[in-house]
């Protein structure tokens, strides 16, 4: 009988507050009613009661609360709505918690959820699986996929970020991708912009299609025009017009040094170069060759620099280090201090002195020079030398 007489009070209650809301909206609206009922709770324009049922519709305005399974609202929402599904038909200002929710226009707060759209712009933080917006942003997107229509301004967190325009911000993710220009740092696997960027790329690969202004870091870097530096095991740049790139292998297509070097010095008579970069800053991989050691080969890798002193005349220092590779393992560090003569537009003679430190990293014999001018043996692991070594230069 108990829970008969509850049952009753609430019927009761809900058709009062029913037969009342009618009463009050009569006065102002006569065709608008307010429903209020546990399983679907419907109210008009400006009606700006708590909404707590299954189903929540406001047909217009409204500020508050909206707590259910499914949250609608027509125009503007200003408030919180909680539930699986929750959309506003205009601008929302506020918080949707939910699974799903969507803004058909402007945010400006909080969208929590698995899948969070909004059609125009927002201001503030969505965080979800998936969060989408059709304009601009300007704040936090968290999820496993950002995606953005035209610009953004703030922090981008995920596994995909992309963006049809421009980014003034982080942008942290495996994936980055922005269709137009980055104003600040993109840190991920994969980072691409399609026109410039200024500020910090750091990735397995940062590509830009126009300019970059600012520094790239990763195993391979690509741009058109670099105007920063270049960090990365291989750089591809098609101008330099200022800045430098930094590598194992940089290939810069206008404006680029590459070479084959002959040459001989006092620890191998046989040298061949491949030398790439810039005449400011270029790498080198080099095969030697000693009849008379040992240690018969050797690979190394340097890095030098052209520094002109007239039209045919360049300073042309180089440090390269080289490793034995047969029966002893000797490490082999060189210092050119070389005087480059252009011969013509392709060819150009070179040599100097050489400083040489040899260390023994195994084994009981050092690598045997061909010829020197003063050496000095440090210890059994250790010797000091200097020499000479002169190369002909081909560039292409």
């Amino acid at each position: 009988m108990k829970k008969i007489y509850f049952i009753l009070a609430i019927s009761i209650f809900i058709s009062s507050f029913q037969l009342y809301a009618q009463d009050s909206t009569k006065v102002k609206a006569p065709n608008e009613t307010i429903l209020y009922t546990i399983g679907l709770n419907e109210v008009p324009d400006g009606c700006n009661v708590p909404l707590i049922g299954f189903v929540n519709k406001a047909k217009g305005n409204h500020s508050g609360l909206q707590l259910g399974f499914l949250n609608t609202n027509s125009a503007n929402f200003k408030g919180l709505q909680v539930g699986f599904a929750n959309t506003v038909g205009e601008s929302n200002s506020g918080a949707q918690i939910g699974f799903f929710n969507t803004v058909n226009q402007s945010t400006q707060g909080l969208s929590v959820g698995f899948f969070n759209t909004n059609g125009d712009s927002a201001n503030g933080l969505q965080t979800g699986f998936f969060n989408t917006l059709g304009n601009s942003f300007s704040g936090i997107q968290c999820g496993f996929f950002n995606t953005l229509g035209n610009s953004g301004k703030g922090l981008q967190v995920g596994f995909f970020n992309t963006l049809g325009n421009s980014f003034k911000g982080l942008e942290v993710g495996f994936f980055n991708t922005l269709g137009n220009s980055i104003e600040g740092t993109q840190v991920g696997f994969f980072n691409t912009v399609g026109n410039s960027a200024q500020g910090l790329q750091v990735g397995f690969v940062n590509t830009v299609g126009n300019k970059t202004e600012g520094a790239q870091i990763g195993f391979i870097n690509t741009t058109r025009k670099l105007l920063a530096f270049q960090l990365g095991f291989i750089n591809r740049v098609d101008t330099v017009v200022k800045g430098i790139p930094v590598g194992f292998l940089s290939f810069v297509k206008k404006g680029g040094y590459q070479a084959i070097e002959f040459g001989t010095s006092e620890m191998f008579p046989v040298n061949l170069s491949y030398k790439t970069g810039i005449k400011e800053f270029y790498t080198s991989i080099v095969l030697s060759y000693n009849p008379i050691s040992q240690n018969h080969y050797g690979i190394g890798m340097g890095i030098g620099s052209i520094i002109p002193i007239n039209e045919k005349l360049n300073f042309n220092p180089e440090f390269i280090s080289q490793t034995t590779c047969t029966v002893l393992w000797d490490q082999i560090y060189n210092l050119h201090l070389n005087l480059n003569y252009k011969l013509s537009d392709h060819f150009s003679l070179s040599g100097g002195p050489t400083v040489v430190w040899n260390h023994l990293q195994n084994g009981s014999t050092l690598h045997k020079p061909v010829i020197y001018i003063y050496k000095n043996e440090i210890n059994t692991r250790n010797n000091l030398l200097v020499g000479l070594n002169v190369a002909l230069n081909y560039q292409f």
